[in-house]
């Protein structure tokens, strides 16, 4: 028996102590936690059946004598198990094996790598790609200056055809295409079509990995893929099943609203009866939801816990790492709090706080009336950031193409799109903020009512997330001018004073609803939190700790209503 026989027998026990294992697990396992680690485990198995396919595919190319390429597949599945014995084992192997392979010593080195480049150019005429490749790798590896600019040309141009090649084979070879295309990128840059196939092959296969895992996440690579090429692949019907079993996740968590946008996503793509039974199932129960209270906001007595927030209501994002995605709380000033929405971020009350309008990441922006828990969708995929007028009946919000827009929801139809830029924000007179670019340089833009044209505020174009005191008279934002993310508040008439100074990253600011306060997200303690600091100055306290992780730090705020 030799040697690679003897591994690819040590890697399938390997793998059916893994499978067992797996199994064994995923049966102790319940409820949607299950769906969860199941697409934990789902992931992990693509990852080790990706990383066999590779092991045999190096233990099949050492049997036939072709050392080099059997190295590069064993590379690849050591990135994907690192550590991993059977992989190291054949890597050494590989790596003896050239060591060890005899050079003839009666003719000339420039005769062999000759006799070598002559078999590689007509490997390469009789279309197997794969070993010119591996004897021109060869020749660059023992004499990089042996033909080089002939040698170069040829490698790439085998490199590139055979990764295009295997982009396109139906039997799924992404990962080996792109490994073909990264060894041709090298060598210089990829012709535009191999460089747009090269992106759509690592977007689908980025999206495809976190299938199961991270719904959300595999739903904006999914859509992301699907706006640049929607017939590429399956992507279509990928996106259609991920919006139905996020759907389905948030349908058992008793999430109708959200659940139902994401039924209501998938039904754009295609018509099916079973579900658009779902969607008018979870619509039924949307408009019957009222707030969840967050577990353990009360004590066992009933009492109100002492209060996190001096006046109104605060809404802020908790990512949660079991459910892979952000959930929207409410906590009051009374104490009590309530959960709004899963998958949500980015709140804006309401002028009178009976609206909460927030982003649901992939799927669009979203109203939900606090009082009657009627819930629904206002703008779709790509917009982010709402803010709303003072008369309570416009909404401004990014349009994900890098654009602001403005939406009547008196008459809902097209968003009217009035700036370029980034985090508009209105103040009580009507003025509306962002960050953007005009004439002369780029920053904070004032646009006051019936004015033509905006007017620069800030100097520094990383002047972000500007939010308005409730009188109008002053707003706060956040920037990076000093190296880090602190804090600045800044009036109409330029005016500016620093709020927080080097105490770690400080951002997504909201003024209470008296102005006296300040609330905004911060890591100065090593763990992400909200912070309330008094507007006049002063010392900042941690009222909530929000983790480790809060993904896109930048795309998140909090809220404060009355």
């Amino acid at each position: 028996m030799t040697r690679s026989r003897r591994m690819r027998r040590g890697l399938a026990g390997a793998s059916m102590a893994l499978f067992s294992l797996a199994l064994i697990g995923g049966m102790a396992l319940a409820g949607w936690r299950m769906g969860w680690e199941h697409g934990k485990a789902e992931q992990a198995r693509r990852i080790q059946a990706t990383a066999d396919a590779a092991v045999r595919q190096a233990m099949d190319l050492l049997d036939a004598g072709q050392e080099e390429r059997a190295l590069a597949f064993l590379e690849a599945a050591a990135r994907l198990r690192p550590g991993d014995p059977t992989v190291e084992a054949a890597r050494v192997e590989a790596q003896r094996r050239i060591a060890a392979r005899p050079t003839p010593t009666s003719l000339p080195p420039e005769i062999l790598l000759e006799d070598a480049f002559q078999t590689a150019r007509k490997a390469y005429e009789a279309g197997d790609l794969p070993r010119a490749v591996e004897l021109l790798l060869q020749i660059r590896n023992r004499d990089p200056a042996f033909r080089a600019t002939e040698v170069t040309s040829l490698l790439r141009e085998a490199a590139l055809r055979h990764g295009m090649r295997l982009l396109q084979d139906p039997e799924d070879r992404i990962a080996e295409g792109l490994f073909y295309l990264d060894q041709a990128a090298r060598l210089g840059p990829l012709p535009p079509e191999a460089a747009t196939a090269y992106r759509l092959a690592a977007l689908y296969l980025a999206a495809r990995d976190t299938w199961g895992v991270n719904w959300p996440e595999t739903i904006q690579r999914f859509q992301e893929l699907y706006r640049l090429a929607p017939g590429y692949r399956d992507v279509a019907r990928r996106l259609f099943q991920a919006h139905v079993a996020y759907g389905d996740l948030l349908a058992a968590q008793g999430e109708s609203c959200p659940a139902e946008a994401q039924y209501q996503a998938a039904l754009r793509l295609f018509a099916d009866p079973t579900v658009q039974t779902k969607a008018q199932e979870a619509g039924a129960h949307c408009l019957q939801a009222t707030p969840t209270p967050i577990p353990g906001s009360l004590p066992g007595g009933g009492t109100p816990l002492p209060p996190p927030i001096p006046v109104g209501r605060l809404a802020y994002a908790l990512y949660d790492p079991e459910l892979g995605t952000s959930v929207l709380y409410v906590i009051e000033a009374s104490g009590r709090g309530f959960r709004v929405a899963v998958g949500a971020d980015q709140p804006a009350w309401q002028p009178g706080g009976r609206r909460l309008a927030y982003r649901v990441a992939g799927v669009g922006l979203f109203l939900r009336d606090l009082e009657s828990g009627e819930t629904v969708q206002i703008a779709g995929p790509g917009a982010a950031w709402p803010t709303w007028a003072p008369d309570g009946q416009h909404l401004a919000f990014m349009d994900g193409t890098g654009g602001i827009r403005i939406l009547n929801l008196q008459e809902p139809g097209q968003a009217q799109r009035i700036a370029t830029g980034r985090f508009p924000a209105w103040s009580a007179q009507g003025t509306l903020i962002w960050t953007g670019c005009a004439a002369g340089g780029c920053g904070l833009l004032l646009l006051p009512p019936g004015a033509s044209a905006p007017v620069r505020l800030s100097q520094h174009p990383n002047d972000l997330q500007a939010t308005w005191a409730p009188d109008g008279s002053a707003m706060v934002y956040t920037t990076d001018v000093q190296g880090s993310w602190d804090l600045v508040i800044a009036t109409p008439q330029g005016f500016f004073r620093a709020l927080t100074s080097g105490g770690g990253q400080e951002i997504g600011p909201a003024w209470s609803p008296d102005g006296g306060w300040i609330a905004y997200l911060s890591d100065a303690d090593g763990r992400w939190g909200v912070y309330l600091i008094p507007a006049a100055g002063g010392t900042p306290r941690k009222i909530l700790d929000l983790g480790e992780r809060l993904p896109d730090p930048l795309s998140q705020r909090v809220a404060w209503g009355p």
